[in-house]
């Protein structure tokens, strides 16, 4: 026997209640619907692989030195920066509205075993920090050689 199942009539007007829009839109974080957000908040990351070490290069304008984190422990590589922008106070001292200008970030990397974590260096330049991590010589396993018993 065939199951078949039994469709819905369709409407002219589509049903706003029944697709379920509703209850995306108001239980799904607005950063979904308005990516600006994203694009703002978490910068763009260039990596690089020379023979020597490994370069990444963060688009990161507006922001200080000071407003940096980087940290190594054990294979991962974290980079962060908080950054808030102070407003100047009104000669009136009277606001109709005032946004703080607020920000922070954090990416992390898994470093490979070919580099060393304890000689990366960083340097924040231009709007960019660039982040350089040096390669090491990864010493092979020695082989086994099977030896055959006579």
């Amino acid at each position: 026997m065939e199951n078949k199942a039994v469709d819905k009539p369709r409407t002219s007007w589509p049903s706003f209640f029944e697709s379920g829009w509703m209850d995306k839109f108001f239980n799904t974080p607005l950063d979904e619907f308005f990516t600006y957000g994203k694009i703002m908040n978490v910068p763009a990351v260039n990596v690089n692989e020379t023979e020597k070490d490994f370069q990444l290069t963060i688009a990161a304008p507006g922001l200080d030195k000071k407003d940096f984190k980087v940290e190594a422990y054990d294979d991962m590589l974290t980079i962060s920066a908080e950054h808030e922008k102070e407003h100047k106070e009104e000669k009136n001292g009277r606001f109709n509205r005032r946004e703080y200008n607020y920000s922070s970030w954090s990416r992390s990397f898994t470093l490979p075993g070919n580099c060393s974590a304890g000689k990366i260096d960083a340097e924040y330049k231009n709007g960019e920090l660039k982040v350089v991590i040096p390669k090491i010589e990864v010493k092979e396993p020695k082989r086994i050689k099977s030896i055959s018993v006579n």
